[in-house]
């Protein structure tokens, strides 16, 4: 048997174990896999699973991309901008904390950018699983992490590929798959609507990974490409039949991709500092305050406003993209903050937004409370 059949018997064990412990207290299995990962980093052959682990990125980041749809975007709403607004003030904040620790330019954008982008996929999983999509909170939640997911495709644009050129490059492969999208679009719909399921699966597993690599050989980004070509599809009005055909194929790759980053996390963190420790904790703790602030200015209510700041408090597969482009061009302590921001983040805001609502009523509570000061 290879042993590569034998790593992911072993490995999709584990995993399995691993979400059916968490499964019946209703969080989501994320953070066991990378715990999985991280503890088990040593018994695993990791190296023997791939290409699941880097296919499992690109169709995540292809889902992501399927979300942003132009019906998606102009269904934005006005309070979800407005809270955006001052969630996106942690990349300045950020950018400053990273030339505070003694990073140049390029490190600190990289820094700032792990601290800015919530997961986009851990959130709304979270959501959908607590049955809260009807929440006012949810609706400016699900809209601020949209908004961030296109800030940080914008970075990665400008940080991912080879400077300004790889840049450009990525501006012109982008308009012009969406100007082809354009003009083929109606044909290509009406053609893959005869097709067998098996063949659209395959059609859009070779469409996904061909424009990944076509990004990365023009010097732009892997991670950018893929969304792209699920930004695509989603314009072509294929988001449900993709949904549905690529669920099962990306969840086991995010799988085997979160044990992978967990395995590799053991030789990552063991140069850990304090400053590595203390940039996470205070990336962790920037945003809520600020995603407080913007919450009121979408108009919540004050508990609204504290269980959308929860709501935005895990980190995932974009901070895992910039944490490996970090450590690929020589920050290694950006890459550790991003690493050790994901595998912190999701079981907290898994914990966070599991009990938004005991945690509100005890806040709120002690909040009011409090005696008036006497002038």
């Amino acid at each position: 048997m290879h042993p590569s059949v034998e790593a992911f018997a072993l490995a999709a064990g584990l995993l399995a174990f691993g979400a059916a412990l968490v499964h019946r207290f209703g969080f989501p299995p994320l953070p066991v896999y990378l715990l999985t990962g991280l503890l088990m980093g040593k018994a695993l052959p990791v190296q023997d699973l791939e290409p699941l682990p880097s296919l499992g990125l690109l169709l995540l980041l292809f889902s992501v991309g399927l979300e942003f749809g132009p019906d998606r975007l102009r269904g934005l709403s006005g309070k979800a901008v407005q809270a955006g607004i001052y969630d996106a003030l942690a990349l300045p904040l950020g950018f400053l904390l990273g030339l505070f620790f003694g990073l140049d330019l390029r490190g600190a954008a990289l820094l700032a950018g792990a601290i800015y982008v919530s997961s986009s996929a851990v959130i709304v999983k979270l959501i959908i699983d607590l049955r809260r999509a009807a929440n006012p909170e949810s609706e400016v939640v699900l809209g601020v992490s949209v908004l961030e997911d296109l800030v940080i495709l914008v970075l990665l644009a400008l940080l991912g590929g080879q400077g300004f050129q790889g840049f450009v490059l990525s501006l012109l492969l982008a308009g012009l798959y969406l100007s082809l999208g354009r003009f083929l679009g109606p044909s290509l719909v009406t053609f893959m609507e005869n097709l067998s399921d098996e063949l659209v699966l395959l059609l859009g597993a070779s469409f996904t990974t061909g424009t990944a690599l076509l990004f990365q050989a023009a010097g732009a980004s892997v991670g950018l490409g893929a969304f792209l070509a699920g930004s695509l599809a989603a314009s072509l009005g294929l988001r449900e039949r993709f949904e549905r055909l690529f669920g099962p194929v990306r969840d086991l790759g995010v799988a085997l991709f979160f044990l992978v980053v967990g395995a590799s996390a053991r030789d990552l963190f063991q140069g850990l500092t304090p400053a590595v420790v203390a940039l996470a904790l205070l990336g962790l703790l920037l945003k809520l305050p600020l995603n407080y602030l913007g919450g009121a200015r979408a108009g919540l209510s004050r508990k609204r406003r504290l269980y959308s700041a929860f709501y935005l408090v895990p980190r995932g597969e974009f901070n895992l993209v910039l944490g490996a482009l970090a450590q690929a061009q020589g920050y290694p302590l950006v890459a550790q903050v991003a690493v050790l921001l994901v595998l912190v983040s999701i079981p907290l805001g898994a914990v966070l937004t599991r009990f938004a609502p005991e945690l509100g009523r005890i806040l709120l509570r002690e909040t009011q409370s409090r005696p008036a000061r006497i002038p």
